[in-house]
């Protein structure tokens, strides 16, 4: 009988874990295009092998569920976006420019389309995930980030005191999720660039100006 080498025989057991995360990744950049493209009621697990070139039963065994592999596609933007922030060149300048670069990057992060989409997806199938909707992990790294902006920009008095997380949420509520949600209905206002960045002059020049107490 001819002796298999050590490489054969981890051949045929169990994957190794990297060959395993690779398989993942691959369903999960598919997945993501598919849920984008066609929404969650027009994708199937089918559709989502066929499109990364997997098994459906390579699909299943990493995904339970199309519910599951949609809360997988979140989680995986989440982390790409945080990544993305954490990926910023160092912004020159005193904490308030840093507190507005990095707010202006989480409105650019959030209006990309494929985001716009996969909360579309997030809101709408509310009932088929028996919660409010895949959510970010908790607590969010990304809130976090800009909760320490915050408290910079405050002890270095560029803003008035208060309670930091309050003014973050504040903030992401005016800068980002106003915009967002007017995408989310078809509102083509913020389709450019150009009017996004438009949209964050305007709210960063009155908000930061009331909040500092100067007149505009």
């Amino acid at each position: 009988m001819v002796a298999r080498s050590v490489s054969t025989v981890a051949r045929i057991g169990r994957p190794p874990k990297a060959d395993q995360d690779m398989a993942a990744e691959r369903i999960i950049v598919a997945a993501t295009e598919l849920f984008a493209g066609r929404g969650f009621a027009g994708t199937s697990m089918e559709q989502v092998a066929s499109h990364c070139g997997a098994g459906k039963d390579t699909v299943y065994r990493r995904f339970s569920s199309k519910v599951a592999l949609f809360e997988a596609v979140v989680d995986h933007a989440h982390k790409r976006a945080v990544a993305r922030l954490e990926k910023l060149p160092p912004v020159t300048g005193d904490s308030l420019e840093r507190l507005k670069s990095l707010m202006l990057e989480l409105l650019r992060v959030n209006m990309e389309p494929e985001l716009i989409a996969l909360k579309r997806i997030t809101f709408s199938e509310a009932v088929v995930f028996e919660k409010s909707g895949p959510i970010p992990p908790q607590p969010d790294p990304i809130m976090a980030k800009l909760v320490e902006a915050v408290a910079n920009a405050q002890e270095a008095r560029e803003i008035c005191a208060g309670d930091s997380t309050a003014i973050a949420s504040h903030l992401i509520h005016c800068m980002v999720a106003l915009p967002t949600a007017a995408a989310m209905m078809g509102s083509d206002a913020f389709n450019s660039r150009q009017s996004i960045e438009a949209h964050f002059d305007r709210t960063w020049h009155w908000l930061i100006n009331g909040l500092n107490g100067e007149k505009i």
